[in-house]
């Protein structure tokens, strides 16, 4: 009877391979378990079951350097795919137009947004910022920049001036050109 219910614990993947259980009747109803990992077992199992995959395809024109950088390269493709569906940052939704062209565009801007953030990033971690991309988004949103327009007189036009907002050296600098 107990060998019957350990045993639903341990049958999981190779779970019953792994572990080896005894139990010892101590009488007057009392049981005790001793288990432990079978190491040999345990190596066999990672040197010869886990981490193997099958790479599928139809190029077979491809070498297998060629079909594995493109397996690899899946998830640089994916993850764009899920900036498109980030609502804060590129997202091609909501879209509120109704003509052809005025939808194309909008997914153009989209497309540029997403270029222009995936250069900006580089040039970030190239210089040893170590932010994601919606990362970079975000704290780029903490920098302002305010324009003082100072009127000396009635005649003349009035002197236009940019400035950015106070903040910390973290926030601007090497994002914002001048800032050291």
């Amino acid at each position: 009877m107990w060998s019957v219910k350990y045993r639903l614990f341990l049958n999981g993947e190779r779970g019953d391979l792994l572990i080896k259980v005894d139990i010892i009747d101590e009488g007057n109803g009392r049981f005790d378990i001793e288990w432990e990992i079978d190491a040999a077992a345990y190596r066999w199992v990672t040197e010869n079951l886990f981490g193997k995959r099958i790479l599928v395809t139809c190029r077979e024109e491809w070498s297998a350097e060629e079909i594995i950088a493109a397996y690899h390269g899946q998830s640089h493709v994916e993850r764009v795919f899920k900036h498109f569906k980030n609502p804060y940052h590129h997202a091609v939704h909501p879209q509120y137009h109704w003509t052809d062209q005025k939808v194309k565009v909008h997914a153009f801007v989209c497309v540029i947004g997403l270029l222009l953030s995936q250069v900006l990033w580089k040039k970030a971690s190239d210089l040893g910022y170590t932010f994601s991309i919606d990362g970079l988004i975000n704290k780029l949103t903490e920098v302002r920049r305010a324009e003082i327009i100072t009127v000396s007189g009635l005649k003349g036009k009035p002197r236009k001036e940019t400035q950015l907002e106070a903040g910390t050296r973290e926030a601007f600098c090497g994002f914002v050109p001048g800032v050291i």
